[in-house]
């Protein structure tokens, strides 16, 4: 990809986050007060992180066609592959969990990782995905995503503080969520666009 090309992912990304981290934020609402109930939260944790990311998209898919009538120029994906840093085949390439993908250049997403985090403090396999966007392994073309931390116990607040301790990096809020536990985190990358990375600590007692 050119130059140009790159430019044109990263604001393409860029104007349409605040839409995506909104429906985002208001799809869990729904979760909460809807199919959270069904989830046996005493599953082993890649269950429970199927489960709660399977019901999460749903919920996004019904915001995204009620409030756009089908008409819009990108489509929220479940498990979407990123080409781009994909392996030699045999290997699958990675999937997000959850993905926003530009109708006129599928190449592009805006993505998002999803992890269940049992407590504040448990945090290698959110780790593990924050590393993956800061290697260029996602996000390496638009330079933006989010995680979502599904949190079993403890509190959202403790929950960023031991994140912005294990990054060794200030974690920023946004005006637009101050009222949701949503912080930003800005990282630079060698090979990749610079990268903005959005964190939500969605509780799921």
């Amino acid at each position: 990809m050119d130059d140009e090309s790159r430019q044109q992912a990263q604001e393409w990304a860029n104007g349409i986050t605040s839409q995506v981290l909104d429906w985002t934020w208001r799809a869990f609402d729904m979760v909460r007060v809807g199919a959270l109930a069904s989830v046996d939260l005493t599953q082993p944790l890649e269950q429970v992180e199927r489960d709660l990311a399977r019901h999460h998209f749903r919920e996004i898919n019904i915001l995204w066609a009620q409030e756009t009538s089908g008409e819009c120029a990108f489509t929220p994906h479940h498990e979407y592959p990123e080409m781009e840093t994909r392996s030699p085949a045999p290997a699958k390439p990675p999937a997000y969990d959850i993905a926003f993908v530009w109708n006129a250049n599928p190449r592009i997403a805006w993505p998002i990782e999803a992890k269940v985090v049992p407590t504040p403090g448990t945090l290698a396999d959110y780790l593990d995905d924050v590393k993956k966007f800061t290697d260029g392994i996602a996000a390496p073309l638009s330079g933006i995503g989010a995680q979502i931390a599904y949190l079993l116990t403890g509190t959202t607040d403790d929950f960023f503080d031991s994140l912005g301790i294990r990054l060794s990096l200030p974690l920023q809020t946004l005006a637009e969520f101050s009222a949701r536990a949503h912080r930003v985190s800005s990282h630079t990358r060698k090979s990749s666009p610079n990268l903005e990375l959005h964190h939500m600590a969605m509780f799921c007692s």
